[in-house]
């Protein structure tokens, strides 16, 4: 689920959430077949309901067919980036996960509600937030989220 290439510190001030998910989802990434198409899946999902969590976390995310497998990329920017529909609801830590659409039968359905749910068993921690905060190398970082992939299996 998660890949050490996925893991991304933005030093770019981006001005808005939806310049932070175009970066995002036209990273290389070998599990979107069609990043245009994901793009627009993830924007259309944030603007039915802001994935603004807590404390500076953003959990972006759409089902879509544009993706091949599921993934989780990371990236903590160096400037927030206000995310939620309240005032003070800016993200400097963002989660962008990814999920194929479920064919017929397919039991995958609720994988994107399992990755969310995993996350958020983390996050709530203010340890664990801290640390994805100061983390100072893309290892540092992808150490901590095999925790989270850990408790997923």
């Amino acid at each position: 689920m998660f890949s050490e290439k996925q893991v991304v510190f933005l030093e770019e001030a981006f001005p808005r959430k939806q310049e932070v998910i175009h970066h995002l989802t036209h990273l290389a990434n070998e599990r979107i077949l069609d990043a245009d198409r994901y793009e627009q899946a993830v924007l259309a999902r944030e603007e039915s309901f802001p994935t603004y969590t807590i404390d500076g976390v953003a959990m972006p995310h759409a089902k879509s067919d544009a993706i091949g497998e599921a993934f989780v990329a990371f990236a903590r920017l160096k400037t927030p980036v206000h995310w939620g529909s309240e005032e003070g609801e800016d993200a400097s830590v963002v989660f962008l996960i990814g999920v194929p659409e479920a064919g017929n039968g397919e039991q995958n359905n609720n994988l994107h509600l399992k990755i969310l749910a995993a996350l958020s068993k983390k996050l709530i921690h203010d340890s664990f937030r801290q640390s994805l905060s100061e983390a100072q190398s893309v290892q540092e970082v992808y150490q901590l989220l095999q925790e989270i992939e850990e408790d997923f299996k």
